[in-house]
């Protein structure tokens, strides 16, 4: 079985540390504008979303792409090669969670789980993004973030609305925050 990425919003903080992780391990420097993970911030409600992609099972944009360009991998990963991008942006306007974006070249990017090994877990404290094998409640979990697909033209306006609606969600259990795989893990 494939492990899956996956963020769990009750647990983060919002220290953005998943981001700073991210772009240094894909950018080689501190570029949060530039991570593959992104973090929707909710200041007033004390509410923090971190977006990853989905890998979804049936993604818009492999389809989009008319030069080719994004293929899923034997891990079940989606993937941009560079080398066929042709700077469209069909891919970016198909995803429905805003997870796929241009660089300033204009080549698509998104988040490829650093090859089974993701920087933004080993980064995140709380276990608010967790790299496992799917059981049940992160099953239930992920299709709860599916179901939840933001609205708006941009990458960034489908983040956040993705988060309103993940927020909503959260409030709607009567503000009871879940941890659908147990507490976090003590790190030393």
């Amino acid at each position: 079985m494939n492990k899956l990425l996956l963020a769990i919003p009750d647990r983060c903080t919002g220290c953005s540390r998943c981001v700073y992780a991210c772009s240094a391990e894909k950018e080689g420097r501190f570029i949060p504008s530039q991570g593959r993970i992104h973090i929707s911030q909710f200041s007033l409600e004390g509410y923090s979303v971190p977006h990853i992609c989905f890998q979804c099972s049936n993604p818009g944009c492999l389809p989009a792409c008319p030069a080719g360009a994004i293929y899923r991998n034997g891990q079940n990963v989606l993937l941009v090669d560079e080398e066929k991008c042709s700077g469209c942006g069909d891919c970016v306007d198909a995803c429905p969670y805003g997870m796929i974006q241009q660089d300033p070249r204009g080549l698509a990017y998104k988040c490829d789980s650093c090859g089974g090994d993701p920087a933004c877990v080993k980064e995140c404290y709380p276990r608010a993004i967790v790299f496992e094998e799917e059981d049940e409640d992160l099953h239930r979990l992920r299709n709860l973030q599916l179901e939840a697909v933001g609205n708006g033209a941009s990458p960034e306006e489908k983040r956040h609305g993705l988060g309103l609606k993940i927020l909503a969600e959260a409030r709607g259990r009567r503000g009871a925050i879940s941890s659908p795989t147990g507490p976090p893990e003590n790190k030393p």
